[in-house]
């Protein structure tokens, strides 16, 4: 019922249309659609602000959406402009088949116009990788008895809807912590960004006749790792390297790689315009650099750097000290003034692997997405004593250097015993993260002296 203050009740299932596919329309959408949304919104955050925008002072809205203003950045004035209405419900889908072989992720979201009391608790439910009949089965059992949810657990940050013990834990762990890029000394980075890697990337038959050819070009040659290569606390070596002439090269200098990357041409010019059919993104560089002016590429050479993939199927962070260079699908991790063996045990940990179910996103498959704003965001603790966590590091890349597949259960135990104690968390709250703890409750709450 419209009246000049605006609807009762709006109702709808906006389209989702991802922002790159709205760069026509995107310039008429900016100016009266700029409260939630951003350059990088998708086309659902629009319809959230129109439908926000029609309500009257106590109406209310309920959406059948996409869930992805959860986790992405473009989401957080989302996130931040539901906190302040009064939530009613929301009902999850991740990874469900609502319709038979239908996929879906997405929410059936409800909230009204008035500011939340501070008790305010909404109705909330997920569905997680279930099939149609499956579904079905579950929605109608699940109904009766739906969870209440305290609406002052959420904020601009990325949201996560862990039970009351789980907050508490959470909560906890963050004591007296540091994100981890807040750290001193620490840099974290991205990946080279070529703009066309099959002219850039080449494998190791290729870099020795360049480097026959003229050793001189042994200097813009890289050592290469991809995501694929890159396993928990060690990688495998990869038959890729780089080309790495980045901005300012005089490419005149290296003949025989200019003639390779000339085989690319057509690929690698800069187009004139982003509507061009041929070649890179518009930009001022020459054809045969790469893309990213990767002004930080000495972070790729120093002695030592903790390396991941930006989608990884399991938890792994490793540990690298032979200088690879990475391409955009992967980040490196330097530091200063903190040991990366100590960075490196913390990360592999199965606390801050935890911890990463609070703010992390997973694809649709079920692997981790490791983005740099995200392990960022790690809460982190500095020992006092770093030594043993770096001599624990130091046994399991002995051993995995002589036998990657071999078994560092112990190793990987004794480091979680000292990183729960580091975080000062109680055997009961080990429990959550670690049903299968191999110590007793007394053995763990004996103060550990040694490893």
């Amino acid at each position: 019922r419209p009246s000049k203050q605006g609807f009762d009740i709006v109702i709808g299932n906006p389209p989702y249309v991802e922002a790159k596919k709205l760069k026509n329309i995107a310039s008429i959408l900016k100016e009266p659609y700029n409260k939630i949304s951003s350059g990088t919104a998708d086309l659902s955050i629009y319809f959230m602000e129109l439908g926000r925008k029609l309500l009257g002072d106590t109406g209310c809205l309920y959406f059948i959406t996409t869930n992805k203003f959860f986790n992405t950045g473009y989401g957080k004035k989302v996130r931040k402009m539901l906190c302040e209405q009064t939530i009613i419900s929301i009902i999850n889908f991740e990874q469900v088949e609502v319709f038979e072989d239908v996929l879906v992720s997405s929410v059936i979201l409800a909230f009204s116009k008035k500011n939340p009391c501070i008790n305010n608790s909404f109705i909330y439910e997920q569905f997680y990788k279930l099939k149609a009949k499956e579904f079905r089965k579950e929605f109608i059992l699940q109904q009766k008895d739906f969870l209440t949810y305290p609406q002052k657990y959420l904020g601009d940050g990325e949201w996560s809807f862990p039970n009351t013990s789980q907050i508490t834990l959470k909560q906890h762990i963050e004591i007296d912590t540091t994100p981890l890029a807040d750290i001193e000394g620490v840099k974290i980075y991205r990946g080279v960004t070529t703009g066309y890697n099959p002219a850039f990337i080449i494998d190791n038959l290729q870099k020795e006749e360049l480097i026959q050819f003229d050793s001189h070009n042994s200097s813009i040659i890289k050592n290469m790792l991809q995501g694929r290569n890159i396993r928990k606390w060690y990688y495998n070596e990869s038959n890729e390297n780089l080309i790495f002439t980045r901005r300012g090269i005089l490419i005149n200098e290296f003949p025989a790689i200019k003639q390779h990357l000339q085989k690319f041409y057509m690929k690698l010019k800069p187009k004139t315009t982003e509507e061009s059919t041929t070649g890179r993104k518009p930009g001022k560089y020459n054809w045969y650099e790469i893309l990213d002016n990767t002004a930080y590429f000495k972070e790729f050479e120093v002695p030592e750097k903790v390396i991941w993939g930006l989608t990884a199927d399991k938890w792994a962070f490793a540990y690298d000290n032979l200088r690879h260079y990475l391409p955009s699908n992967g980040y490196i991790l330097t530091s200063s003034k903190i040991s990366v063996k100590y960075i490196l045990a913390l990360l592999n940990s199965k606390l801050l692997h935890y911890y990463y179910g609070y703010i992390g996103v997973m694809t649709a498959g079920g692997a981790y997405t490791l983005k740099a704003s995200t392990i960022s965001a790690l809460p982190f603790k500095l020992a006092t004593n770093m030594k043993p966590y770096e001599s624990i590091v130091n046994k399991i890349l002995v051993k995995k250097s002589k036998d990657k597949l071999c078994d560092i259960r112990e190793e990987e135990t004794a480091i979680d015993l000292l990183v729960y104690h580091l975080y000062n968390l109680t055997y009961d709250e080990v429990l959550i993260i670690d049903s299968n703890i191999s110590v007793t409750r007394d053995i763990y709450n004996n103060k550990i002296t040694s490893t």
